[in-house]
């Protein structure tokens, strides 16, 4: 995959400084081909190899964490008896666009949550 070179790119950049960021060095090995893929994205965005891959680490690590806090809440629901059978889910998506589009599927609980199935008004 070939970055494209802009001499004059399109958008404005702006410096970002981390003067006072702490920082600790780490080492990770990488395939060549794609130490090669990463020092031509940074040389196209101007950015540093380091910076671009401390980016990449800080997005990964914030989605990671995301994900497992919802993991955590969706296991509180489950416990809690709060959640809708797999079964109810399927059969409500799959009637999506027939003519026997059956009504959203309710929590095992029987109560109506603020969280539950969206109530769309159109999916055409």
């Amino acid at each position: 995959m070939s970055i494209p070179q802009l001499r004059n790119p399109p958008f404005s950049c702006y410096p970002v400084f981390m003067a006072n960021t702490r920082s600790e060095t780490l080492s990770i090995r990488l395939k060549p081909a794609t130490k090669r893929r990463l020092a031509k994205l940074a040389e196209a965005s101007g950015r540093s190899s380091n910076f671009l891959i401390s980016d990449a680490v800080e997005s990964y690590v914030a989605d990671q964490e995301r994900m497992l806090a919802e993991m955590r809440q969706a296991d509180r629901q489950v416990k809690s008896g709060h959640y809708i059978r797999h079964e109810d889910m399927k059969a409500w998506l799959l009637s999506w666009g027939t003519d026997r589009e059956l009504p959203p599927p309710k929590c095992v609980c029987g109560k109506v949550h603020a969280d539950g199935p969206p109530r769309l008004r159109s999916r055409g």
